[in-house]
């Protein structure tokens, strides 16, 4: 793992997050009323990427945090990442689950995940970043990738989109989900597929902090693919999906992606 000095206070937010998480996963999987106004279908994902959250965003995180502040480059933007799943995932939970007990921890996680994230810029040099990773690195594919998963999103989600405007009904995932609009369309639409794609065109250009975003963007899109994966095997034992084909399949594009980021970093 490459190596610049990489110890800032903000990454000590790390541990009350990875406990407050771990709270509100332990609280979605056991404590029934979480979940207990939600549609059947909303309460299945959400108990889905509870799941994710414990077995695998809380040890990432700490990992992370860890290797961090040891002075290892790359776990610094894997810790990123994860903030920035954090951040998406606890905007969805606090502002489309129903209000209970557990929302002053969803406000904590996402502010807190906010700040950390924002604490940690000033110490962080993106050339020295690009100068650690840009040499050998294969730009075209991971900027090939990027896109590639911003285009593809953002056709699924106006392909549901559109045809519902037009018809002047609401989608079928918003009804059977019981809520008023997907924050999952909106965060999608607005912030990360066009920054993902954004990040992409700038990779290719070797602008300096793409070598920062585009890592952190595959960090994130990577939890995000298991976490859509964790929805799924929910949904199929809930009854909601016939097989585990497609929980399958993001794993196993999780697991490429991952291959890809290592050799981003080996290169």
């Amino acid at each position: 793992m490459k190596t610049i000095t990489t110890t800032f206070p903000a990454l000590w937010i790390s541990f009350p997050l990875a406990v407050l998480v771990a709270i509100t996963a332990c609280a979605g999987l056991w404590w029934a009323p979480t979940y207990a106004r939600e549609s059947a279908l909303w309460a299945a994902q959400g108990m889905g990427g509870d799941a994710v959250n414990l077995i695998v965003i809380v040890p990432v995180l700490l990992l992370a945090a860890g290797l961090t502040q040891r002075g290892s480059t790359s776990a610094r933007l894997v810790w990123m990442g994860t903030l920035v799943f954090l951040l998406y995932n606890f905007f969805v939970y606090a502002m489309a689950v129903h209000f209970n007990a557990l929302f002053l921890a969803y406000c904590g996680i996402l502010g807190g995940s906010f700040y950390a994230l924002v604490g940690s810029l000033p110490s962080l040099s993106p050339a020295d970043v690009a100068g650690a990773y840009g040499g050998r690195a294969p730009v075209k594919t991971m900027a090939a990738v990027l896109g590639l998963i911003g285009l593809v999103f953002a056709a699924l989600w106006l392909g549901e989109i559109i045809p519902a405007l037009i018809s002047g009904r609401t989608p079928k995932s918003i009804a059977d989900a019981g809520l008023i609009a997907n924050p999952i369309h909106v965060l999608d639409l607005s912030f990360v597929l066009p920054g993902l794609i954004v990040t992409a065109i700038q990779l290719l250009r070797r602008r300096a902090v793409a070598f920062v975003l585009a890592p952190v963007l595959m960090v994130f899109s990577i939890l995000m693919t298991v976490a859509i994966a964790g929805m799924m095997v929910a949904m199929s034992v809930r009854g909601f999906a016939a097989d585990y084909t497609m929980a399958a399949f993001f794993l196993a594009s999780a697991a490429g992606c991952t291959a890809l980021l290592v050799r981003y970093w080996r290169g």
